[in-house]
């Protein structure tokens, strides 16, 4: 199985492991690769444990040096998962609701939807995205085959945000099994799009995104979810999403 580290630190055109068959590592550059063994020495000094450090230093190193991700050509993908980045509130919205009509999908949405339209326009797959882009592709590009996801609703009938993982979750639900699915490619924010595809393969997944389609990296000071207004924001806010992954499998 190919390990966290492998999948984001290896070199282009490495053909990884079952996790991700048929997906090649984005070409980026990589950290300096003195740095990890400097962090894991400045943790020991500074807990006085190396065993931990030694633990540490690479989930660390992972979650804020490396942002690059797995990508596969278009014509590799059988299906599409499109995870949505912010959104603007309605009219006389408060902020506070989580009802789709509170809000509308908003600029970086409506970037998302035109990357997803780029990889149909190559690849007549089944889209599965979230409902802030899969509005913008019925109504803007008229794409068939797009099933939105929305939040759910609990049994207090109290609606409940949708997640990353949420999502991957989702659309496993609306396809019947990862098999349905098959090589799916994930349309994300540039600074979200190396979770989603993580958390897309702990759902049971292949996942990677598409070489050769621009992913946003703009922000939208307007949007009304404050930790997608700023790029500082956002990513700190990822750093600490992906750590608490880690954590998880620490506590199984």
């Amino acid at each position: 199985m190919t390990t966290r580290r492998t999948l984001l630190r290896g070199a282009t055109a490495t053909v990884l492991g079952t996790a991700t068959a048929g997906a090649k590592v984005l070409a980026a550059p990589l950290a300096d690769p003195s740095l990890e063994p400097l962090m894991e020495r400045q943790l020991a000094r500074a807990l006085g444990d190396e065993g931990v450090a030694g633990k540490l230093a690479p989930l660390l190193y992972d979650a804020t040096m490396l942002w690059s991700y797995p990508q596969m050509p278009a014509q590799e993908a059988d299906s599409l998962i499109a995870y949505s980045f912010g959104n603007r509130l309605a009219p006389g919205a408060d902020g506070r609701s989580l009802e789709p009509t509170a809000s509308l999908p908003g600029p970086i949405n409506a970037s998302l939807a035109e990357a997803v339209s780029r990889i149909r326009a190559i690849r007549d797959i089944p889209v599965y995205a979230q409902w802030e882009i899969a509005q913008i592709l019925e109504q803007n590009y008229h794409i068939d085959r797009v099933t939105p996801l929305y939040p759910e609703r609990g049994a207090d009938g109290a609606i409940t945000y949708l997640s990353t993982e949420g999502v991957a979750k989702a659309a496993l639900r609306h396809a019947g099994s990862a098999s349905a699915l098959g090589r799916v490619a994930i349309v994300g924010h540039r600074d979200h799009v190396k979770r989603c595809i993580l958390t897309s393969q702990q759902a049971g997944l292949t996942a990677a995104a598409i070489s050769g389609i621009a992913l946003p990296v703009a922000y939208d000071p307007q949007s009304g979810q404050p930790w997608t207004r700023d790029r500082t924001t956002y990513l700190l806010g990822d750093i600490m999403a992906q750590l608490m992954i880690e954590r998880s499998k620490l506590l199984r």
